[in-house]
């Protein structure tokens, strides 16, 4: 008997919408198409799919390539209309359409606060903003800083506040985590600051189920387990909470290659699947009570995912499992593949800004790396013993992650840990067993006596597991770091890593040259820039508050310009910015307080900060860029009477007032300035 046989891509058809459905989500992201437009181009495609029906077979066979080609243009067009209706920016009642001045607010708080080094922060929801005597229902969420004293407010209070909301203006460094852009596409565009006694509580909403378990979760880990970095990283296992984990211990996580252990993934998800399923198994038993065991998992399930917050990477396991609970439950076989993609399809269609989430895209990029590649690396040798068999298929699952997770890791953070086998290999498994525990502990805490033991071993555990972290992460060559990878390179690792596949299982000449020239492009790309590099001439006065430092880079060398402990301080800060301008090796360091005037090149630089800047002669020496810092008590006038410098950098360890008084000064006199904590760091070329 004949069978019909069904190529892949046939078999998984969210492999071929998903792409489309990302092109358009991109496509307006860069172009901002219209949605009148869009809509137009909707209905005439869908009339066209309509038309299509009522024709014969032989006809749709016919026009069969059209159709599938209005298909894939329908699918993009769905993408830039569900991007344009998320963003809340078009509705008419967004709060950035409205004047906040003096008039008052009602807001939601999202949140608990959370603590932080000088004041509580959180994000609120807009409700309404009373304008002459009329409340008008607006939307929009802002993000909100609590004076000290506000330790009390908690998620669902509903407050009146009449401060001024500010937009939250692009504050980076060159290369830098864009914190603006992270919240505009969280649908945030504004913060506030609330102080002590500018707010009035209006409700308080009672705590939901969800919030109440994660408080007593919270209480729990808080009561049993005494150390404060081990308590840290159980509440980040158990419910996903990471306020507490201290900065040195998550950048020792980060570097070695495990931070995916102390944030919530599929994993987590996975380990809770299990319990599930084995919980439940008598009801498979039972045919009454057979169509109970989905709807129990499947609650557990989601259960867990609010209560851990619902971020992007937990959010895919759990559409993933519902997916195939749902398969099962209808005995229909699940294509992994398809369900991916339809998973992704399905939280993009949600919320597009998941595109750009690093968490969303390490997590898929992890999922599909492992289920391309980790069956065959498992059978490159055949283990017999089960104990090293487990270890080795350990290894196999974290190197079929690793292989399509590198680019994305590269792109976002510029490093590479070295020691990411070793790590995981210890790590993951012990993590499991701390989760576990963890689970174990919250179900027996009634019982003061064995809580309290569980306590004490989760403890131990716990300490030795962050101690080897600490210990991995301070040994030489841990990590690579200042790598840097472009959009382009990214694109064509992808390509190489799928022709490559493609010709290890066809064993096509064509594939494989595909392959190569594919590579050489990446290498191309990689040249190009580093000829760039070698060309390059910058000065970078950076945005960092409290600490004015400012370095100039040259043919992959930087001089860094500031003091001992203002340049410590600043040292991750300033990694992204020397990896974008290639900065590999520091030439020498110097004290602007001791040498207020340099000469690189034909670039003359000043730094002023109530101290006289001496000139050779004044008659012949022009100053290129003045830096005015540290809070001089002197006029823009006078200052350019002295050193009639081209351009005047106003830095940020300046108050605001004066920047702006300063700002007025020039403006007058028609003399250029920029200023850092408005504009940015100040970036040159020379």
């Amino acid at each position: 008997m004949y069978k019909a046989h069904f190529p892949f891509w046939k078999q998984a058809p969210f492999i071929r919408l998903l792409p489309c459905f990302i092109i358009g989500i991109l496509l307006h992201s860069w172009m901002e198409v219209s949605v009148v437009f869009i809509s137009i181009v909707i209905v005439l495609l869908l009339a066209y799919q309509v038309l299509m029906r009522f024709q014969s077979i032989s006809k749709q066979y016919k026009y069969l390539f059209p159709t599938g080609i209005s298909i894939y243009l329908l699918v993009i067009c769905l993408g830039c209309f569900v991007c344009w209706c998320n963003n809340i920016t078009h509705h008419h009642n967004w709060i950035g359409n409205y004047q906040t001045k003096n008039k008052g607010l009602l807001i939601r708080l999202l949140n608990t606060p959370v603590e932080r080094k000088k004041s509580y922060k959180t994000t609120a929801a807009i409700l309404q903003m009373r304008d002459n005597n009329k409340w008008i229902p607006l939307k929009g969420k802002i993000l909100v800083y609590l004076d000290k004293e506000n330790h009390s407010l908690k998620q669902g209070d509903v407050l009146f506040v009449k401060q001024q909301l500010q937009f939250i203006s692009i504050q980076i460094n060159p290369g830098g985590f864009d914190y603006a852009a992270y919240l505009n596409r969280q649908q945030i565009y504004h913060h506030l600051y609330i102080g002590a006694a500018q707010y009035q509580i209006i409700s308080q909403e009672k705590p939901s189920l969800v919030h109440k378990t994660k408080s007593y979760v919270l209480s729990v880990i808080r009561k049993y387990i005494r150390d404060k970095q081990q308590q840290a990283i159980a509440e980040a296992l158990l419910v996903g909470y990471t306020f507490d984990i201290d900065d040195a211990l998550s950048e020792a996580y980060s570097r070695t290659g495990v931070i995916h252990i102390i944030a919530i993934s599929g994993m987590h998800l996975g380990l809770l699947y299990a319990v599930l399923v084995l919980l439940t198994g008598n009801l498979k038993k039972t045919k009454r009570l057979r169509w109970l065991r989905p709807i129990l998992i499947l609650s557990g399930i989601w259960f867990f995912t609010i209560l851990v917050g619902a971020g992007a990477s937990v959010l895919r396991a759990a559409v993933i499992i519902s997916f195939f609970i749902i398969g099962e439950l209808l005995e229909r076989k699940v294509n992994p593949f398809n369900s991916l993609c339809a998973s992704m399809f399905l939280l993009l269609c949600f919320n597009p800004s998941y595109l750009w989430d690093i968490g969303f895209q390490l997590s898929y990029t992890a999922v599909a790396g492992i289920m391309i590649f980790n069956k065959a690396i498992y059978k490159w040798y055949y283990i017999p013993y089960k104990p090293v068999q487990y270890c080795w298929q350990l290894l196999t699952v974290t190197i079929s992650a690793q292989i399509l997770t590198i680019p994305v890791v590269l792109f976002h953070f510029h490093q590479f840990p070295n020691f990411f086998l070793l790590t995981n290999l210890l790590i993951v498994p012990l993590s499991g067993i701390v989760l576990y525990t963890c689970f174990v502990l919250v179900l027996v805490s009634p019982i003061n006596f064995l809580a309290a033991f569980i306590g004490k071993l989760l403890n131990t555990v716990l300490g030795l597991m962050n101690n080897f972290i600490s210990f991995a992460s301070s040994l030489p060559f841990a990590i690579t770091e200042k790598i840097q990878v472009s959009m382009f390179q990214v694109a064509c690792y992808f390509l190489a890593i799928l022709t490559l596949s493609i010709w290890v299982s066809r064993k096509k000449k064509y594939h494989l040259l595909i392959t190569i020239v594919i590579i050489c492009a990446g290498m191309i790309d990689e040249t190009a820039r580093r000829i760039d590099v070698r060309r390059l001439n910058k000065l970078v006065i950076y945005h960092s508050p409290g600490k004015p430092v400012s370095e100039v880079f040259s043919g992959r060398k930087y001089i860094s310009f500031g003091d001992s402990s203002s340049l410590q301080y600043t040292q991750k800060m300033r990694i992204p910015t020397q990896t974008v301008f290639g900065g590999l090796y520091q030439k020498m360091v110097i004290n602007p307080s001791e040498k207020p005037l340099i000469k690189v090149n034909n670039l003359t630089v000043a730094w002023y900060n109530n101290k006289v800047v001496p000139l050779p002669d004044n008659n012949k020496y022009t100053i290129d860029i003045m830096v005015v810092q540290s809070n001089p008590d002197i006029s823009i006038s006078l200052l350019h009477k002295r050193y009639k410098a081209k351009i005047y950098v106003l830095d940020i360890n300046n108050p605001l007032w004066k920047i702006r008084k300063w700002k007025k000064e020039a403006d007058s006199l028609h003399l250029r300035h920029h200023s850092v904590p408005e504009q940015g760091a100040f970036v040159m070329d020379f």
